[in-house]
């Protein structure tokens, strides 16, 4: 699953720089949404799929539980490994977000900016109720696409509002499942926390034996009734035979 996770990891480090060509580059941006498309895509296809392994892998470690009880090394091992591969998938997909929420700004300041060119100020908040809401016709209605700069404008921002569209069906598509990682998350991390605690513990404990038993054998080394007993054993052992 490890090897599944960092090809997850892969695909949001080409959304990223999929988002970093979209902030500099003038053309070509349909082709970068449609790249964005497609990656959303495998993005989704990974994630489901490494959810539903780490869905078995945890009734496994519930099974081992049940049978060899949680104190059981077996179960320990597998509990920290199931909250590991969740922690690392969770990760993923959080950074898959902040991927989408760069090319989201992206839009917003393309879309901002051909409307300025139009005569008509639009703030982040109107582009996302445009987006969620509808409302794309009446805006439409507002502008005035007259001679080849307007037109070629207007044009733009029609496609940003598409891509912006796009880009928000590819969060619904995982917000189910980022929410489910995130309640996975919240459990194991319990869990890690208390196997964390106990491990210090331990650690704590044998280093406070360790440190009596050092402490013993340099009061055995320094005791002078030892040293005499020590001395006077073997005449005693030899009197008493």
């Amino acid at each position: 699953m490890r090897r599944e996770i960092a090809a997850l990891g892969l695909d949001v480090e080409r959304l990223r720089k999929q988002s970093s060509r979209c902030a500099k580059t003038v053309r070509r941006l349909s082709v970068i949404q449609r790249s964005s498309n497609a990656i959303g895509g495998d993005v989704k296809t990974r994630a489901e799929a490494l959810y539903r392994r780490l869905t078995a892998y945890d009734q496994r470690r519930q099974d081992l539980e049940a049978q060899h009880g949680p104190a059981a090394a077996v179960v320990r091992i597998a509990r920290s490994q199931h909250a590991a591969v969740g922690h690392a998938l969770h990760q993923a997909m959080a950074d898959y977000h902040a991927a989408e929420d760069e090319q989201r700004e992206c839009c917003h300041q393309r879309f901002q900016r051909q409307a300025e060119i139009l005569g008509r100020n639009v703030s982040s908040e109107e582009v996302d109720q445009m987006v969620q809401e509808g409302g794309w016709g009446a805006f439409s209605k507002e502008l005035n696409p007259e001679g080849i700069t307007a037109r070629c404008a207007f044009k733009h921002i029609k496609d940003r509002h598409r891509d912006l569209i796009d880009l928000e069906a590819r969060l619904r598509d995982v917000h189910e499942l980022f929410l489910l990682m995130a309640v996975m998350v919240d459990e194991q991390g319990v869990m890690l926390n208390n196997i964390e605690a106990n491990v210090v513990a331990t650690d704590d404990y044998l280093e406070k034996v360790n440190e009596s038993f050092k402490v013993a054998i340099r009061y055995r080394q320094r005791n002078p009734c030892f040293k005499m007993w020590c001395g006077c054993f073997p005449c005693y052992k030899q009197d008493a035979g």
